[in-house]
């Protein structure tokens, strides 16, 4: 099991601008993959209407040109069906598996990822025996706040006030 660590303000602000890089790329790579999942999904949705509105041929026995041409129809819209499910799925399964790249990029680092689209990441630091993070966010220039483990980002704390717990 890795031993957590735990950050000085300095080391924690000194990683800023690798992270914010990390998190920009990160966002940017998937944002663009998560828009190409939304056009392979309207592309499914869109297959299977075409799919349910073709019909197979009835089994009559009697075969001529009208229900050949629905056996067609009914083949050509099936396998544009299976098509998109096998790209959408493809598509999806890319998506998770980058963004478990990212999200172990970003905790090889040390840090918390609390969310990913925001940028939103806790350091672990301590003062003696007292635990806290320090909370940074991508649109932040600095690291100016802190919390309690317990807490979240609502329990956010101006760094001044950190003196009044330790």
């Amino acid at each position: 099991m890795e031993e957590e660590r735990f950050f000085t303000i300095e080391e924690a602000r000194a990683l800023l601008p690798e992270l914010r890089s990390i998190l920009t790329e990160a966002n940017e790579e998937l944002e663009s993959s998560a828009e190409k999942i939304q056009q392979l999904h309207h592309r499914y949705e869109f297959a299977e209407k075409q799919l349910d509105h073709s019909q197979l041929p009835s089994k009559s026995g009697v075969e001529n040109s009208e229900s050949q041409a629905s056996l067609e129809l009914y083949r050509k819209a099936r396998a544009d069906f299976e098509s998109c499910i096998e790209e959408l799925t493809r598509e999806q399964t890319e998506f998770l598996r980058r963004l478990e790249f990212w999200v172990d990029k970003i905790s090889s680092h040390g840090v918390i990822l609390r969310k990913l689209k925001e940028g939103l990441l806790d350091f672990p630091a301590c003062r003696g025996d007292f635990k806290y993070y320090l909370c940074w966010k991508a649109d932040e220039d600095d690291i100016t706040h802190w919390h309690l483990l317990s807490d979240g980002f609502i329990g956010r704390r101006a760094l001044v006030s950190l003196s009044e717990y330790y």
